[in-house]
């Protein structure tokens, strides 16, 4: 696992560059990806990040069809997501290691929980 690289997966680009800047700002890989399919392909062909942040509306695979996924993999199961959402009550996401942040996201406690689960 690679202890610099982080994986962002969320739709909406203006955040997704902006949280990859402010990643490589604070010393991190970041890598982005648009949905879920993207982020699994991405994952499967790249050392294994140490953290995922995770949007859960997206199109193509959504954040929960993402993170049943991961759970399906032995080789990802025990990458830490963070979920990153609007919604006040996200369903079930007991799936995985899960720490969740609302949007629109305070900058200081997403870094928080990086470090968190970053190790």
């Amino acid at each position: 696992m690679s202890e610099k690289r982080i994986l962002v997966v969320d739709d909406d680009p203006d955040l997704r560059d902006t949280l990859c800047e402010l990643l490589e700002d604070e010393g991190y890989q970041a890598l982005p990806a648009s949905n879920g399919k993207e982020a699994l392909a991405l994952l499967r062909s790249c050392p294994v990040p140490r953290v995922i942040l995770l949007d859960l509306m997206m199109p193509v695979m959504n954040g929960w069809q993402f993170l049943e996924e991961l759970a399906r993999d032995s080789a990802l199961a025990s990458v830490p997501v963070i979920v990153m959402t609007a919604h006040s009550n996200p369903g079930r996401l007991a799936l995985r290691p899960v720490e969740l942040m609302q949007k629109p996201l305070k900058l200081d406690a997403l870094l928080g929980a990086i470090f968190r689960c970053a190790g």
